[in-house]
């Protein structure tokens, strides 16, 4: 190869980690649930909603944030089961599987007893989840790392 097709090549960047692109998305979508409280409380949203076996409670930022980070985490492991037991269709299982649990967990915020504005804000935390989830979980990982 000349010197002129080695300086012509364009230079690709190296991915970065699987893993650190994975817990970004776990931070990400944490963060985004407390910007969404944050937004929410400040809006003036009661932030007050049934909690399972309790009667209606407030809906703290670390409640959300919890809540967000044990669903991610409960996400990546399910990623990381099927990257280790069907690397092949890993991308497509989680992806359906991601789909079926975020459709059944838009109902509870909708059908819940509380104030318009909390719905919403609840509504909108289990989206902020899904967009930060979603992107990087659902795709395939490279060849290299698989």
């Amino acid at each position: 190869m000349s010197d002129i097709d080695s300086k012509a090549r364009p230079q690709t960047r190296k991915a970065a980690p699987v893993r650190r692109t994975r817990l970004i998305a776990v931070v990400a979508a944490a963060a985004g649930t407390a910007i969404v409280h944050a937004v929410a409380t400040a809006a003036g949203a009661a932030m007050e909603a049934p909690m399972p076996g309790q009667g209606i409670g407030p809906v703290t930022m670390a409640n959300s944030v919890i809540a967000a980070l044990v669903a991610s985490g409960l996400g990546w492991a399910a990623r990381a089961l099927l990257d280790r037991f069907a690397p092949r269709k890993a991308a497509v299982m989680w992806l359906a599987g991601a789909t079926i649990v975020f459709v059944l967990e838009i109902f509870p915020p909708l059908l819940a007893e509380a104030t318009p504005g909390t719905k919403a804000a609840l509504l909108m935390m289990h989206v902020v989840v899904a967009a930060a989830m979603f992107p990087v979980f659902a795709r395939r990982r490279p060849a290299a790392d698989a």
